[in-house]
């Protein structure tokens, strides 16, 4: 599936293989790995020490992401991300009958708010104001968290990529910048509540820096 896009930066190792390429950012989080795989809070002292620096965050960059198998385990780009999401979304990758399933796969995760937020085949999907809705993914494991999606309305296509998994304050940290990247993207876009991760543990590790 990489080659078919274009995609000459992405790559899924063998379960074995932790190496990484020469340039590649490095991730990090607070405390143990545990608190990037579930919904668990930063004790109080945890997140004073952190806020006041004296908690520095670990380094998890070279850590073998096998236990999360293919949600983890891809390299790759931002570039080569907007370039997945955005044929993903598009219907370039699937063809046209498995494409209307996944379509229609959505459901809403909360019965009581059937505009909020939806999840279905490995997708996620919501409208973010009166112009903007996304087919969107993130996750996290410790060292990254991510956000891609593809509005194919307005043609905009957004990756948000970190490399602290949680803040301080708990909040994965891709997606506590949505709602500010979406008021930039959109010219004052009044949005939705922040979306979740789709899954926990779906992120995609040691980004690779490409030249300007």
């Amino acid at each position: 599936m990489f080659g078919p896009l274009g995609l000459r930066q992405t790559s899924l190792p063998a379960a074995d293989d932790n190496s990484l390429p020469d340039r590649h950012s490095h991730g990090y989080m607070y405390g143990g790995s545990s608190y990037g795989m579930v919904d668990k809070p930063y004790p109080a002292g945890m997140r004073a020490a952190a806020r006041i620096g004296t908690l520095r965050p670990v380094d998890y960059t070279y850590q073998s992401p096998s236990y999360a198998t293919a949600a983890g385990g891809v390299i790759s780009t931002a570039d080569d991300l907007a370039t997945w999401i955005r044929a993903l979304a598009s219907g370039k990758v699937l063809n046209a009958e498995y494409q209307r399933q996944w379509l229609r796969s959505r459901q809403p995760e909360d019965p009581d708010t059937p505009d909020g937020q939806q999840y279905g085949y490995g997708i996620a999907y919501q409208r973010f104001g009166p112009r903007a809705s996304m087919y969107y993914h993130g996750g996290e494991l410790p060292d990254f968290n991510s956000f891609m999606g593809y509005d194919a309305d307005n043609d905009v296509t957004l990756v948000i990529w970190t490399n602290l998994t949680l803040s301080p304050d708990g909040r994965t940290t891709a997606n506590a910048l949505l709602p500010t990247v979406l008021d930039e993207v959109y010219a004052g876009l009044s949005s939705s509540p922040t979306p979740s991760p789709a899954t926990t543990g779906d992120a995609v590790r040691g980004v690779p820096r490409r030249d300007p």
